[in-house]
């Protein structure tokens, strides 16, 4: 062990403490989040700006205006100068006898104590005598002609209007508590809610309820939330998230006057000053915004605590500090995994028995009711996670011992069919292994249906999981293999497809192939190393080809010079010899043909090798061919040859390199004064067509042409055979080159006698 290394046994201590505690960290996060209030909305609730824009604010409000309009209904009904008015009248009865007698408010309440109710400090109606008989009334029970707290009530059966005094006391004293309640919630004691509701009776006057005090409505506004509707419009000026669905339908039933002149308008002080409702939702709901916050990054923190220590156990498990590389097994890692499964499966067992017996009794000592259940989940969780990371290690440290497969049961079965199958046909094992996973299947599917049918008196019930699992990882197997194949069938067709394509040098990287497979990519990258030699070696001949060229023709071009100025300067002697005077004019002739020949040379080698540097432009294709027509008409006419041009009116511009372009139009145009039949014509188009612009050049043939199209691109191939007529047999092959250089297409149409040759270039928008 190296000098201020930390052992490796204690480096595991801590790695197995530090995932304990991360474990719990993230079930006490998971806690937090299950037992907020909030649980089940999501996440877009955090990002809602404050208490006032939710829907708790709004359901608080809803209810608040239902508060607000019972205030209002019970105001005029109970308060007379701004006091409860004890001859108010609540209810009128008939007796049995004929009579008929109004109860006010006073003597109803006075009826209701007598009895015994009062009401308490929440303003509920409570006491009254231990026995009453408000469901069996007797024949001289009164009957009710109307209630001034209940004007809307209506009687459909015959006895329905049948009512004890007791009944109606109580219900009177229950609409005296709700009065106080709403009066002491909203008008005596400081709330954070202000309402303003305005009618106009018939004779103008208006009736306003409100706890607002000398507030106007602009100062209301200001307080932050708001909300105002008036009879006059059918728009609600609010700032609210969402609105309360009962005020517009309250507004409008509590108007008695018929008429369209009232208002009403409710805010609320977002600041909270006073201890309410709306104060108490907000502490609440930020509270649980900090616990759900809290709880979530409890969680991540644990969850992601979980994975660095179980990666950092998975590095460890299996070294110790005597031999670092060498991997250790404890005793029960011995166990083939079919056997460390079924160890799983007893443990698994073992603690659902716990969980239903001994445990639960635990829980209800120390844990309250509430939360029971989800105790009881969260330890059948851990004690699952536990037993499946002990299995999760054990399987490890077998598979780093190279002993996870080969120590298995099927392994050892295998090992002793596998030989004997070997020497069998392909196409018969392929069968037979096919006709083994369908028993294989087969066999797992029916043990899962056996224990599944039977988990009652197995007394466990979700033993038949266990071959699932194993099917499923069996076919996670399968999928595995014929994946691998796939793969490995697709990397050689790729690089076949490449190495077909021109790419010599391309590699099939065979890491992690079957041993078939790898045979087959080795030898491929053996194939594909001999034709990169030889495609190299091509390329080192043509560049030496090239180099020839170019090196004999400036060689040429020396003596070359030499004669042609030696030739100049004897017609400048004016020899009176005739005879002399022809020889001069043919050295002349000959010495202008070779050194034609010699820069038509070195013009192909560049062209075919792309040693040309272009200057691309925009270019007037038709302008162009125009001018080139006016170049060679004159020529033209020296062979009785006539140009027949056909050109659109509008300019076709296309990107080429304006000199080179002209060298190929130059070339095809000394082509037809060649070798054209005389007396004949000589067609010339361009035209527009799929976005690209085509040149077009036809004439017919002086001589037979029993050549190929292709081959007369061919550098020193003419189509006079004989080679009678002046030519190199550069000129297409320039022309050729120079046009694929720029971007364009160049073909040759032989039909007959009839030569045509076609350039394309894509036109620019």
């Amino acid at each position: 062990m190296k000098q201020g290394h930390l052992p490796i046994a204690i480096k595991k201590q801590a790695v197995i403490v530090f995932h304990l505690l991360f474990l719990c960290l993230s079930f006490a996060g998971i806690t937090f989040i299950i037992f907020n209030p909030n649980y089940g909305r999501g996440l877009n609730w955090l990002q809602e700006e404050d208490y006032a824009d939710t829907h708790s604010f709004s359901r608080q409000l809803e209810k608040d205006v239902d508060n607000v309009f019972r205030y209002v209904h019970y105001k005029d009904l109970l308060e007379l100068d701004g006091e409860v008015n004890l001859d108010a009248e609540m209810f009128c009865v008939t007796f049995s006898s004929g009579n008929t007698k109004i109860y006010t408010l006073g003597e109803a309440v006075s009826y209701a104590r007598r009895l015994g109710y009062y009401l308490n400090d929440d303003f509920e109606v409570t006491g009254g005598p231990d026995v009453h008989e408000w469901d069996s009334l007797g024949p001289s029970t009164p009957f009710v002609e109307w209630k001034t707290y209940s004007p809307e009530e209506t009687y459909e059966g015959p006895g329905d209007g049948f009512v004890s005094i007791e009944e109606l006391s109580v219900q009177v004293m229950n609409v005296l508590g709700e009065y106080y309640q709403v009066r002491y919630n909203y008008i005596d004691v400081p709330s954070n809610l202000y309402f303003r509701v305005s009618y106009v009776d018939d004779t103008g006057k208006e009736l306003l309820y409100t706890n607002a005090g000398s507030r106007s409505n602009e100062e209301l506004r200001e307080l932050g939330r708001y909300l105002y509707m008036s009879g006059e419009s059918l728009f609600v000026d609010n700032n609210l998230r969402y609105i309360p669905e009962n005020v517009i339908s309250l507004l409008s039933t509590n108007n008695r006057y018929g008429n369209q002149d009232y208002y009403i308008l409710l805010a609320v002080d977002i600041n909270f000053p006073n201890p309410d409702p709306y104060a108490e939702a907000q502490a609440e709901y930020l509270r649980s915004r900090t616990e759900y916050i809290g709880g979530a990054v409890m969680f991540l923190l644990g969850a992601m605590g979980l994975l660095i220590t179980l990666g950092r156990m998975a590095a460890l498990t299996g070294h110790t500090d005597g031999s670092p590389l060498k991997i250790t097994r404890h005793y029960y890692d011995e166990l083939p995994v079919e056997c460390l499964l079924l160890v799983c499966l007893a443990a698994f067992w073992a603690a659902h028995l716990a969980l239903d017996s001994i445990i639960p009794r635990v829980i209800r000592l120390i844990i309250s009711d509430p939360y029971q259940d989800y105790t009881r989940k969260m330890i059948r969780y851990i004690l699952i996670y536990l037993i499946l990371l002990s299995a999760f290690l054990s399987m490890l440290r077998n598979y780093k011992a190279h002993m996870l497969w080969k120590g298995s049961l099927l392994y050892r079965g295998l090992h002793r069919i596998l030989p004997a199958l070997s020497g069998l046909p392909v196409p018969l094992r392929f069968t037979g292994a096919f006709i083994g996973y369908l028993l294989a299947d087969a066999g797992l599917l029916g043990g899962a249906y056996f224990l599944y049918t039977r988990r009652e008196s197995l007394g466990i019930p979700y033993l038949y999981l266990i071959p699932l699992l194993v099917l499923a990882a069996f076919q996670i197997w399968i999928y595995l293999l014929l994946y691998r194949g796939r793969v490995e069938n697709q990397k050689i067709a790729e690089g076949i497809l490449k190495m077909s394509a021109g790419d010599a040098g391309y590699k099939i990287d065979s890491d992690g192939f079957s041993e078939p497979a790898e045979k087959v990519s080795q030898a491929l990258n053996s194939l594909s190393d001999g034709l990169e030699t030889a495609l190299s070696e091509q390329v080192k001949s043509e560049r030496l080809k090239a180099d020839l060229i170019t090196n004999v023709s400036h060689d040429i071009k020396t003596p070359l010079t030499s004669i042609i100025n030696y030739v100049d300067l004897l017609k400048r002697e004016h020899i009176s010899d005739p005879k002399i005077q022809g020889y001069l004019d043919v050295l002349d002739q000959k010495s202008q043909r070779l050194k034609t020949l010699t820069e038509d040379l070195v013009e192909a080698s560049k062209a075919s090798s792309g040693n040309i540097k272009l200057e691309i432009s925009e270019i007037d294709l038709v302008e162009l061919v125009q001018q080139a027509g006016g170049e060679f008409e004159e020529r033209f006419a020296i062979r009785h040859l006539d140009l027949v041009s056909t050109l659109p009116d509008e300019s076709i511009l296309i990107a080429a390199d304006g000199r080179r372009m002209w060298r190929v139009l130059e070339n095809l145009y000394n082509n037809a004064f060649k070798y054209a039949m005389e007396n004949s014509r000589i067609y010339v188009d361009v035209e527009k067509r799929d976005e690209h612009a085509y040149f077009t050049i036809k004439n017919v043939s002086a001589s037979p042409l029993n050549i190929n199209a292709d081959e007369l691109t061919e550098r020193f191939v003419r189509g006079d055979v004989a080679r009678t007529t002046e030519g190199s047999g550069l000129g297409l092959s320039i022309a050729k080159s120079l046009t694929q250089l720029q971007g364009g297409s160049f073909d040759i149409y032989i039909d007959g006698d009839l030569f045509k040759v076609q350039l394309g270039f894509p036109v620019l928008n």
